[in-house]
């Protein structure tokens, strides 16, 4: 047979392959309805999550496009409308090969994605070509709607390396590993991560690679998409798998040694190009300001500074001059260099210096540079991977990072209040988007410290920090509580002995007042009763005198004269000594009465007026006050020989004032008359010391007297 007849044939079973394919599958054995069993790919996908999971009967037919894990339980077949995930016993999968026509029938199973189809038969019907793929984007993948579907995408080849077995795909819950053969675990699997643009794209190839030929390569490829997802039937991240024999089609090579393209300079990483040609590795030179292996390296060159991002665990020194080959990336304020591999130059003698930040705008043009500044720190406390620092940088707060590690725990005598020299890499904080175009300059920025010795204590905190204040006010509120609480009881106390005192006074008064009554009563009774007796005698005997010529007349007169001044002085003393005016009137009744009794009869003329709110005082205020008045009024009708006597009685909030004023004879008030009957001057003065009050005499001769007595009503 001729090659073109060979090939005819070839084409023609082909050919007739399809058609079984597209042929409506047959009804099932048991009998069940064709309505009732879903046929092809697209019907299965279309289920919801609550159908699939009803364990729906299929017959499909399609082409075997590869199984997807070690395992080898799973796999993907495409008949005419899309492609579908399957799963079936061990036994059953790994007699296929990619481009067989295979029968399968089985139920639906909604998993933890997307519907698939558990399978429970599995029979080959043909040979058939593998269906073209769809020819996408790395941004189309990124919906979910492409899963277990075979497409083609194109990018640049970022990384490229074995998998790790934890790296692996694990089959869909529910499975049982069984049936491994030897083929599928000896054979090595490569991860790759494909990039176009800001798109990424994890790539798993089922075949041998030599990584260095496909690092930033541009690359098409073929392969089956599959999706990333949460617990909760939510898509992550895409992954294409590219099935055993299906090859790399390598449409750029890489450059070769990416050290040996010419060193770039920091600043111009993705500056303008009208090419737009930023998807492939540049090579960068610099001094190492800062390494956390297998993370992230930070450099500068040319005094500007660039953070890489490298799985490189190598570990390297402040001071090291390294060179790096990255692609560029997008960084939050400033180019980064990602999936980067370096290769260390030299060790500088001298360390790089941090530049000290004098302002925000410097900080912007020293983003990812070390930086030092002088600030207050204000607080101190843990986060989930370190401790942040608050600063007072010239009136901003600015936030400064210790990751924990086994050497960068913060010091205990860092304390809130201390005056601080901190050193790190600035990294600029755009907290809110630019504007659409032109100069973006974001007002914040971080400090990531390398360690505990980038913290520089320069002044120690002053003692009045926020917490003494606090504890101080503190101090401060108890002691008053406490004073006031003091003062309050001592008050209370000396209010009590206050009120006992004058219950007493106000008891020995009485007991006074009463003694002085009986005593008023008792003179009454025998000695004014007696001279008044004897008064009437005498008159009657100088009646019976039968001689006026003899002397005896004139002695009766003089006896009779000195019987009427006793009886007047018994009755002042019984004045003196009773209080029974008190009983019956308040202080201004009883004063205005004893003005009107000894100027009756006189012709002198008296006003007596009451100012304020006139109120009832303390019985031994009252008397005193009576007595005083009485005196002062007497002093006046009796030896001032006054025609006009003026009485104020004042009484204020605190005080009161009693005034007596006349128009008398009046007198030297340095030097006072003796008293003429009464108690006088002396018995006014000693009532005022007795009211704690103040006496006020104003007198000249021919000029009249006025006495004022001023008493504190809230003295004890």
């Amino acid at each position: 047979m001729s090659a073109r007849s060979y090939f005819g044939m070839e084409r023609v079973l082909r050919m007739a392959a399809w058609v079984l394919i597209f042929q409506p599958a047959p009804a099932p054995a048991d009998g069940l309805p064709a309505t009732a069993i879903l046929t092809n790919a697209a019907e299965v996908r279309a289920l919801t999550s609550e159908d699939a999971s009803r364990s729906l009967p299929v017959r499909l037919r399609g082409v075997f496009m590869g199984q997807t894990s070690a395992v080898e339980v799973d796999f993907v077949i495409a008949d005419q409308t899309e492609g579908i995930y399957l799963v079936a016993p061990p036994e059953l999968s790994g007699k296929f090969n990619r481009g067989e026509v295979v029968e399968v029938e089985g139920v639906t199973d909604p998993g933890g994605f997307a519907p698939f189809v558990r399978a429970r038969t599995m029979r080959k019907i043909g040979q058939a070509e593998i269906p073209p793929p769809r020819k996408v984007s790395l941004g189309d993948l990124s919906n979910g709607g492409l899963d277990a579907q075979w497409v083609e995408v194109s990018g640049v080849v970022r990384s490229c390396a074995l998998m790790a077995e934890n790296e692996l795909p694990s089959p869909p819950p529910g499975t049982v590993v069984a049936g491994n053969t030897a083929a599928s675990m000896i054979e090595r699997k490569f991860k790759m991560t494909l990039a176009s643009g800001s798109d990424r794209l994890s790539v798993q190839v089922n075949d041998e690679l030599v990584p260095k030929n496909y690092i930033d390569a541009e690359v098409r490829l073929r392969g089956i998409c599959f999706s990333q997802h949460n617990a909760s039937r939510q898509f992550l991240n895409p992954l294409l798998l590219v099935p055993h024999g299906v090859k790399l089609t390598v449409e750029n090579p890489p450059p070769g040694d990416p050290f040996v393209e010419p060193v770039r300079p920091v600043a111009s990483l993705l500056e303008f190009d009208r090419q737009g040609k930023f998807g492939h590795r540049v090579h960068v030179r610099g001094v190492v300001t800062h390494h956390r292996p297998g993370e992230f390296l930070w450099l500068r060159n040319w005094g500007r500074g660039l953070r890489v991002q490298s799985a490189q665990i190598q570990a390297l020194q402040v001071g090291d001059e390294v060179e790096v080959a990255g692609f560029p990336g997008r960084g939050q304020y400033t180019p980064v260099l990602e999936d980067a591999v370096f290769r260390k130059v030299a060790t500088r003698p001298l360390l790089p210096m941090p530049v000290p930040l004098e302002n925000t705008l410097v900080a912007l043009k020293h983003d990812a540079d070390l930086v030092a500044l002088e600030a207050t720190l204000l607080e101190q406390r843990p986060i989930e991977d370190g401790s942040l620092l608050t600063l007072n940088w010239k009136g901003q707060l600015v936030e400064a990072l210790l990751r924990t590690g086994a050497n960068a725990n913060p010091s205990a005598n860092w304390l809130p209040g201390s005056r601080v020299r901190v050193a790190g890499i600035c990294s600029v904080l755009p907290s809110k988007s630019g504007p659409i175009s032109g100069v973006w300059e974001p007002q914040s920025f971080q400090i990531l410290m390398r360690g505990p010795d980038d913290l520089t204590i320069m002044a120690a905190p002053p003692w009045w920090t926020r917490q003494h204040i606090m504890l101080l006010l503190g101090f401060v509120g108890g002691g008053s509580l406490l004073a006031t609480a003091v003062v309050m009881w001592v008050a209370r106390q000396r209010l009590r002995e206050q009120d006992n005192r004058r219950a007493m006074a106000e008891a020995e008064f009485a007991a006074i007042l009463s003694e002085r009554n009986r005593m008023a009563r008792e003179i009454h009774d025998t000695l004014a009763q007696g001279l008044a007796a004897t008064s009437v005698q005498l008159r009657l005997a100088k009646k019976q005198c039968s001689n006026p010529a003899d002397g005896a007349a004139q002695y009766i007169d003089a006896a009779q004269q000195l019987v009427r001044e006793s009886l007047e002085e018994a009755r002042n003393s019984i004045w003196n000594m009773r209080a029974n005016v008190l009983e019956n009137s308040d202080l201004a009744g009883a004063l205005e009465g004893i003005l009107k009794q000894l100027s009756d009869g006189s012709g002198v003329q008296t006003i007596f007026e009451v100012t304020g709110k006139a109120r009832r005082l303390a019985p031994v205020v009252e008397n005193n006050l009576l007595r005083a008045g009485q005196e002062a009024i007497t002093n006046a009708t009796k030896h001032a020989r006054a025609r006009r006597i003026a009485v104020n009685l004042d009484f204020a909030e605190k005080q009161l004032r009693l005034a007596v004023r006349d128009d008398g004879r009046g007198f030297n008030a340095a030097a006072p008359p003796p008293g003429e009957g009464g108690f006088g001057l002396v018995g006014i003065r000693e009532r005022a010391a007795q009211l704690k009050g103040e006496l006020s005499i104003r007198s000249a001769p021919g000029e009249g007297t006025e006495i004022s007595l001023s008493v504190p009503l809230s003295s004890e």
